[in-house]
C-alpha cells in the first residue's frame, strides 16, 4: 500500500525484488527493530549480571527501602525508554458542544437538522390537538348534547392521527440519513487515515487496538 493505494501486489520474494517500494518499507522496519535492539543493549548494560560476582542472601535483604525504590525508579525509567508500543491517551471530563456540533453539520452541512426539529415539534402540537379535541368534542354524559356529530369526531381525530403519523415518518426518514450519512464519512475518513499512516505508526500502535476502534465505529454506524 502506498498513498492509500495497492502499489504491488504478489508474493514476498517477487514483490521484494521487483520493485523499491516494498524494499524501503522492509528496510525502514529493520531500522526500527535494529534502533529497538540498540536500547535494549544499553538498558541491559546499565544493569549487573547476577553471574558476575556471588551475591550474599543477607545482603540482599538488608537493602533499604529508599533503594529499593530507587531501583525501582530506574526500572521504571528503563522501560519507558525502550517502549516501542506508546499508550494510549485518554482525556477525561464533559464532551465539548463543539463535537455535538460537528457531529450534527457534518452530513450536508446540518441542512437536515431543522426538518427533522420541525418534523418533532409539528408531531408534539397535533398530539396535543388531537388530546384537546377529544376531551371538546366527546360528550360529558349521555344527556348532554355533542357539539359535534360522532362521524365528524372521528374524522377529524383520525386526520390528525395520520398528520401525526407522517411526521413521525418524515422525521424518523431525515434522521436515519443524516446518521447514516454521518457515519458513513466518519467511517471512511478513518480508513483513509489509517492506509496513509506512515509505518512508525503501525510499530507503536498495536493492530488489536486499530481493529477494536475500526469495529466500534462499523457497529455505531449500522446501528
Amino acid at each position: 500500500m502506498k498513498d492509500g493505494r495497492i502499489a504491488q501486489s504478489g508474493k514476498y520474494d517477487e514483490i521484494l525484488g521487483s520493485g523499491e517500494v516494498f524494499m524501503e518499507l522492509v528496510g525502514a522496519h529493520k531500522d526500527a527493530l535494529t534502533t529497538l535492539d540498540a536500547i535494549d543493549s544499553m538498558n541491559g548494560g546499565n544493569v549487573p549480571s547476577p553471574s558476575s560476582g556471588k551475591a550474599n542472601p543477607k545482603l540482599s535483604r538488608s537493602l533499604s527501602s529508599v533503594e529499593k525504590k530507587d531501583k525501582a525508579n530506574n526500572d521504571e525509567e528503563n522501560a519507558q525508554s525502550g517502549q516501542l508500543v506508546q499508550e494510549e491517551e485518554r482525556e477525561r471530563g464533559r464532551v465539548g458542544f463543539w463535537v455535538y456540533w460537528k457531529y450534527l453539520t457534518l452530513a450536508y452541512k446540518g441542512a437536515l437538522v431543522p426538518f427533522v426539529l420541525l418534523a418533532q415539534i409539528l408531531f408534539q402540537i397535533l398530539q396535543i390537538v388531537s388530546n384537546y379535541w377529544m376531551a371538546w368534542a366527546a360528550p360529558v354524559s349521555k344527556d348532554v348534547e355533542p357539539p359535534v356529530s360522532m362521524s365528524i369526531l372521528i374524522y377529524v381525530y383520525v386526520i390528525l392521527a395520520l398528520g401525526s403519523s407522517l411526521c413521525i415518518l418524515v422525521r424518523s426518514l431525515f434522521l436515519a440519513t443524516a446518521a447514516y450519512k454521518t457515519a458513513t464519512l466518519l467511517f471512511n475518513k478513518m480508513h483513509l487515515s489509517i492506509f496513509r499512516a506512515p509505518m512508525s505508526f503501525f510499530d507503536s500502535t498495536p493492530s488489536g487496538r486499530i481493529l477494536n476502534r475500526a469495529s466500534h465505529l462499523r457497529r455505531i454506524k449500522y446501528c
